[in-house]
């Protein structure tokens, strides 16, 4: 069994910025040279999240209308000495998800056909990392 990590840094700009980093995540998997496992992804952030979803912007503009409707800024939150947007990006990471794992069979991903790995901004820009674990053989 083998084991291989490595720390990637995001550059975001702000809110709703959906980052599709499979392309990566892939060249990642690459230099591991692990052809079966898994691939574990985790991000470093409680105001940022992982998620697999298609990369299409009105798939993105639907889930950013659904949170504004559920967690809408003009609402009164406790933890708000970084303002409501900050509350807010705490809860829908908890919504969402600060990890996944993925399948390796063969050298590859374990993705349906649109299915992509996109890093989540919810607060504001900021350097982002994703620590990537990759294990098998």
């Amino acid at each position: 069994m083998k084991i291989y990590q490595k720390e990637v840094k995001i550059e975001t700009k702000g809110p709703y910025d959906f980052i599709d980093i499979t392309d990566k995540v892939n060249e990642i998997l690459k230099e591991s040279g692990i052809k079966n496992g898994i691939v574990s992804l985790f991000s470093l952030h409680n105001t940022a999240c992982i998620i697999i979803q298609e990369n299409d912007e009105t798939i993105f503009k639907d889930i950013e209308e659904f949170f504004d409707r559920i967690l809408p800024l003009n609402t009164k939150y406790h933890h708000n000495y970084e303002g409501n947007i900050n509350a807010t990006a705490h809860i829908k990471t908890n919504l969402l998800s600060q990890s996944l794992c993925i399948p390796i069979k063969d050298g590859k991903l374990l993705l349906g056909t649109w299915q992509r790995i996109i890093f989540l901004e919810l607060f504001e820009s900021r350097e982002r990392k994703v620590f990537i674990t990759i294990i098998g053989e």
